[in-house]
């Protein structure tokens, strides 16, 4: 199983908790070995490269403010990350957003 984590909708002060918290539950409680965190919002499934999140990666980043992927409001490109998300095999997509 892969998963990758993204977050959007711009600046938020809690969501590097709710990041290491997902990568910690995925990893520990349901053996995902596999965390992608996607930077800069939906642009980041096609503009960036995705970075492997472990629970090393994140064991401390609960102390910095606003997320360590970025954030962004636009870029939503159904195909392009529908296209991405099947080449990279991830069978679970988290998306954060302070909006509701």
């Amino acid at each position: 199983m892969r998963a990758c984590i993204v977050t959007t909708g711009g600046f938020c002060p809690g969501l590097n908790v709710v990041i290491r918290e997902i990568v910690n539950c995925l990893y520990f409680n349901y053996k995902v070995k596999v965390v992608y965190g996607i930077r800069y919002g939906y642009k980041g499934f096609y503009d960036y490269e995705w970075e492997v999140l472990t629970p090393e990666k994140v064991i401390n980043i609960h102390h910095l403010g606003g997320s360590i992927l970025g954030s962004s409001r636009g870029g939503f490109d159904l195909e392009r990350i529908m296209k991405t998300i099947i080449d990279k095999k991830v069978n679970q997509v988290k998306k954060y957003s302070h909006k509701k």
